[in-house]
């Protein structure tokens, strides 16, 4: 495969600068160096990056992962000439196409040349057919099994092997920086990952409330953080976690079951508002979606969240259940997600708010706020996933 080269198509419109460009331009290269990889990349149009390198499939997969890239390929790359292109379209059909397959060619075409993409695709599908003679092979526009595709843009053919689709929208650190609240369940990942496809660079904060919820709901956590850490194209990255299991223990001394658990909710936002200054960021992101027992949460939030000048965005609010579980198999943090575990368990009946006030009265809020944030801890997640059974032995060794 040395012979091809990696595309990058990023997301980027006519109407974006070059900073799109040239942030993308960055993040690959950073990748690329994290996983060890010596290559050379040129830039050849606003909209694509080609680089020459050694193993281009497992390059193009590792690329596809990173916000901004619409989608990655492994190509042979021709100059734009007519029968170039021809000769290289009809080569790659002769080797991808198998007997009895329906296939088709579809041509982008963009640049002054003397044809047009249907003049390549006409002639490309006949001498297809003409090269797979009594192999069964035939064409078919509408429902094809294989597409061969091809893009020219002036001077240059790049004809597609492998095609690997990449999530779009913007590079991280765009669009600027978030908090984004972290557990083991499908909708706070779906969260931070929309929120870095949007540009946003995600601190995760993760509250640990040990011993009233398991280490396996801490494992999962952190195994849920180094398969996002994996789209972040960044030279190292942490999960921030905070030690919450002493509120708790208050709480239960302090206040009756029915109200210790809303009490610990609004605990949780003041304290994450508390962080996202100690890190300099005016955004929180939280995984809540539209549910009954959601509403609370949203207006305290937003109540809470004032007082400290933060900003709390719910990326979920609209999206059903169901396309939450795709977004969660996409990213590849479904198999490890489970219902959220409860360090605080009482009643789904909210209590009055005055019980709430009174009881939040009795406690030293600020001193608690501080003494959360003298708990926290910084896990350096690495490289990802690879890296997972020796950032949870560094992690619960540390915590003995």
């Amino acid at each position: 495969m040395q012979e091809h080269k990696v595309l990058i198509s990023s997301s980027a419109e006519g109407d974006l600068d070059d900073s799109f460009q040239s942030r993308l331009t960055r993040q690959i290269s950073i990748l690329l160096k994290l996983l060890g990889l010596k290559f050379s990349h040129k830039k050849t149009r606003k909209s694509i990056i080609l680089i020459d390198i050694e193993d281009p499939v497992v390059v193009a997969e590792a690329l596809s992962k990173i916000p901004g890239v619409d989608y990655t390929a492994v190509v042979k790359v021709s100059p734009s000439k007519y029968e170039d292109v021809v000769e290289e379209i009809t080569r790659a059909g002769t080797r991808l196409i198998y007997p009895n397959e329906t296939f088709t060619v579809e041509v982008d075409l963009k640049g002054d040349l003397p044809y047009s993409s249907r003049d390549i695709e006409f002639s490309t599908c006949a001498r297809i057919i003409g090269e797979l003679a009594g192999k069964g092979v035939r064409q078919d526009r509408k429902n094809p099994s294989k597409v061969i595709y091809a893009k020219i843009e002036d001077e240059i053919a790049c004809i597609f092997y492998y095609k690997y689709d990449g999530p779009g929208g913007r590079p991280i650190g765009s669009k600027g920086k978030a908090l984004c609240l972290l557990s083991d369940d499908n909708n706070s990942a779906v969260a931070t990952w929309m929120m870095a496809r949007q540009g946003i660079f995600p601190y995760i904060l993760f509250f640990d409330t040990r011993p009233y919820v398991s280490q396996t709901y801490v494992r999962r956590v952190i195994t849920i953080a180094t398969l996002l850490r994996e789209f972040l194209p960044v030279r190292n990255y942490n999960l921030s976690t905070l030690r919450m299991g002493f509120i708790i223990d208050l709480l239960k001394q302090s206040c009756s079951p029915e109200v210790a658990p809303f009490i610990f909710k609004r605990m949780a936002i003041r304290i994450a508002c508390a962080y996202a200054d100690k890190v300099g960021v005016s955004t929180i992101v939280s995984g809540e979606g539209i549910n009954q027992s959601a509403s609370q949460t949203f207006i305290d939030s937003f109540k809470i969240s004032s007082t400290y000048n933060k900003k709390v965005l719910f990326p979920l609010i609209g999206l059903i259940d169901r396309e939450i579980a795709d977004y969660s198999r996409r990213i590849g943090v479904l198999k490890f997600t489970k219902e959220i575990e409860e360090g605080l368990k009482g009643s789904r009946t909210k209590p009055d708010k005055r019980s709430i006030i009174e009881a939040e009265s009795k406690l030293e809020i600020d001193q608690l706020i501080e003494e959360a944030l003298n708990n926290v801890t910084l896990i350096d997640l690495k490289s990802g996933f690879n890296d997972l059974h020796g950032i949870l032995n560094d992690y619960f060794s540390s915590n003995v």
